[in-house]
């Protein structure tokens, strides 16, 4: 009867002897000698739990396709990741097979530092946009002011948010058309009589018949030039001497003496000629304002906004919090200036038609645009460009010293090369400027040969720095959209609850 086969050690097989592994039913074989060269790792600490006997029944319960590079890094001394395999995946395999991420080579390192960079990038991003997270945003015993606030802020997906998002926008875009198109001539008209007497006569003062004319004798309604000449008929055209005949000829009929100023008769034809002729020597002003529908828009947006403000500062958790934020002190700003720009319409006429130190009041109401910001501020796409522009500020900063170096090495050596061209140096940099941006006015060029040589130098280089570097915030800014879009796809119908707070810009 033969002997029973007791079963050797590990260290009775040779070096080169193959270690079976079992990964996910699969069988691996690995020299012994391979994996003695990295100590440290679990196969090498399990080592004579995995050699105690040939066709040993340990198996590991995860992936093989991540153990097929474990094993390749064992047999070549070289670690590379499978391309069908998850980066955030493999490295989980990596840290359990005990295998450094350092030791992959090269051309696959990237590919998981990029996964690294990119997690963590999307966990900043999720962390700092709360409307994407999912962190509930109402709790059950949530006030109806505090849905308010989400509901006016724009942070939850309901129907009333969308309804008041799209009214509130409305007007917004209603007071920019407004703001822009005011400033065309097309949409302005001549001041109207009444218009032009209060202009006139403020801080000016005139003779009683002629302020008691455009006081009581004016239709409001009419143009100024139009109603005076309508007022003088035929003498809307005479000269001084014409008047003077037309007297002396009405008087030579009533043999009165002509006297060289009419004011000396009381008959009625004569006192009217008399005082036709003291109104066609006064100087209208030659204004123009902006048509009275824009001031009727005006007053609407004033008062939407007005409202829309305070019920921001009732229902907002915290009203420092809220004045934190860039765009709300910029949109309080433009709302107060324009309460007050449209009383002193009301009361200073000086301040509707002349300039002065209150035009910074006229000035503030350009930045309506801002207002457009606050508001769609809460929107997916906005959210993800405000925070790329905060993740790639070291790229822009980059681009712009890229630009402003090489603005000022073409432009300095375009102005040597054609100083009869380009005046000074500025003037130059302007050229450079929009060179390399590709924008090319036209209104200063290069003229000598070696002057376009330099100028087209300068263009390809602008296409060079552009491309380097607006790739980088292009594809960061498309990665993160969709995962907001991702993100809101998933929250999408789900009740939310969180604390509330006011997100300074």
């Amino acid at each position: 009867m033969d002997k029973i086969r007791v079963p050797r050690s590990y260290m009775e097989y040779s070096k080169s002897s193959p270690v079976e592994v079992y990964v996910a039913g699969n069988r691996f074989e690995i020299p012994k000698d391979k994996i003695l060269k990295y100590p440290g790792t679990l196969l090498e600490k399990m080592l004579p739990e995995l050699t105690k006997e040939k066709g040993g029944n340990i198996n590991f319960d995860r992936p093989d396709d991540p153990f097929k590079a474990v094993q390749g890094y064992y047999l070549t001394g070289k670690l590379h990741m499978p391309l069908g395999v998850c980066p955030g995946q493999f490295a989980e395999e990596l840290e359990f097979w005990g295998i450094k991420p350092n030791l992959l080579e090269p051309c696959c390192l990237y590919r998981l530092l990029s996964f690294q960079e990119q997690q963590e990038l999307t966990k900043r991003f999720s962390k700092t946009i709360p409307s994407l997270s999912n962190e509930p945003i109402l709790s059950v015993g949530s006030s109806c002011r505090q849905r308010l606030w989400l509901i006016i802020d724009n942070r939850v997906n309901s129907i009333p948010a969308k309804i008041y998002f799209g009214f509130v926008l409305l007007f917004v875009l209603l007071s920019l058309a407004s703001l822009s198109l005011s400033t065309m001539t097309t949409f302005h008209r001549k001041l109207t009589i009444c218009e032009a007497r209060d202009l006139m006569f403020y801080g000016n003062h005139y003779d009683d018949d002629i302020e008691e004319y455009f006081t009581n004798q004016v239709d409001c309604n009419e143009d100024a030039e139009e109603a005076r000449r309508k007022f003088l008929a035929e003498y809307a055209d005479y000269s001084d001497s014409k008047f003077s005949e037309k007297i002396e000829h009405m008087k030579g009929h009533r043999n009165v003496s002509f006297a060289t100023t009419p004011d000396f008769d009381d008959d009625d034809d004569v006192e009217a000629i008399r005082f036709k002729w003291k109104l066609k020597k006064i100087n209208l002003p030659q204004k123009t304002t902006r048509l009275k529908e824009f001031d009727v828009i005006d007053v609407i947006v004033l008062v939407v906004f007005s409202v829309d403000l305070v019920l921001r500062l009732l229902t907002c958790p915290s009203v420092v919090a809220y004045y934190k934020s860039l765009l709300n002190v910029v949109d309080t700003l433009v709302l107060v200036s324009g309460i007050i720009g449209y009383v002193l319409e009301k009361t200073m006429l000086n301040f509707t038609y002349e300039t002065g130190d209150l035009d910074i009041l006229v000035y503030l109401q350009q930045l309506r645009v801002f207002r457009l910001l606050r508001v769609v501020q809460n929107v997916a796409a906005i959210q993800v460009l405000s925070f790329c522009f905060k993740e790639n500020f070291k790229e822009i900063m980059v681009l712009l010293l890229f630009l402003f170096v090489g603005v000022n090495f073409f432009a300095n050596l375009l102005y040597f090369i054609e100083i009869d061209n380009m005046s000074s140096i500025p003037k130059a940099w302007w050229w450079g400027l929009i060179t390399m941006t590709t924008v090319g006015y036209g209104d200063m060029y290069p003229n000598t040969g070696l002057g376009k040589i330099v100028g087209a130098f300068c263009a390809i280089s602008g296409v060079v720095v552009l491309a380097l570097i607006i790739p980088i915030f292009v594809n960061n800014f498309l990665t993160l959209y969709e995962l907001a879009l991702l993100l809101e796809k998933k929250t999408k119908g789900k009740p939310q609850t969180k604390t509330l707070q006011v997100r300074p810009t």
